[in-house]
């Protein structure tokens, strides 16, 4: 029976074909639709995965993979999560933010900053502080970058006393106004880190830009 018979005579033949037809359809359709799918996939970016403060160095199990429409994805958007691993969170990122490349410090850059310290430990590892002014009013003098020391008070004498020289400063908390995150060889950080716990701190502009 040719396919006009079985079109035009009503039975099981003809329900019979129709169905497999329209189920033939279907299929063609769903590869057709998949097909394009594959074709137009929305590419993978790394977003992060939880709240991260500012100064924070990222660790893998802040950052994941998330697929974002084309259109929405920034032009320095990063693409590798291992990319992101290690470098510093340069002001706050948010639970599902896609990271870019300006949001971070790299470790090279910041360990560039870092020189003509005290005591002089030019290969010393670098730490990071951050650091509450007792003065808060010079913060918006500062830049990143700017070399700086730091100055605590003689509880005795009352004359003022450097701890630390040649600090850089990394960033301006956007959490806490009054605080500045620097950048120090480790053994010296610590010292400003345990004495500012009971002395207030401040600092003094020594770089390029005080002279």
């Amino acid at each position: 029976m040719d396919l006009k018979n079985i079109l035009t005579t009503p039975g099981w033949r003809r329900t019979l074909f129709i169905r497999r037809f329209l189920a033939a359809l279907l299929f063609a359709t769903a590869a057709l639709l998949g097909t394009q799918s594959m074709l137009s996939s929305d590419p993978q970016v790394v977003v992060m995965q939880r709240d991260v403060p500012a100064g924070t160095e990222i660790t893998a199990a802040d950052v994941g993979l998330a697929a974002i429409p084309d259109a929405l994805v920034p032009q320095n958007a990063l693409s590798d999560p291992t990319h992101a691993i290690g470098l510093i969170a340069a002001s706050s990122l948010s639970s599902g933010e896609i990271a870019t490349t300006p949001r971070f410090l790299g470790t090279d850059l910041i360990n560039s900053f870092v020189g003509n310290v005290t005591n002089n430990f030019p290969e010393e590892e670098v730490n990071m502080v951050p650091l509450k002014l007792a003065d808060p009013s010079v913060i918006p003098l500062l830049h990143h970058g700017d070399t700086i020391s730091v100055v605590s008070q003689d509880p005795i004498s009352g004359k003022a006393h450097t701890i630390a020289a040649g600090g850089k400063v990394i960033l301006v908390s956007d959490q806490d106004p009054a605080t500045i995150l620097i950048a120090l060889p480790k053994s010296i950080a610590e010292e400003v880190a345990a004495t500012s716990l009971t002395s207030p701190l401040a600092v003094v502009l020594s770089g390029e830009r005080a002279s």
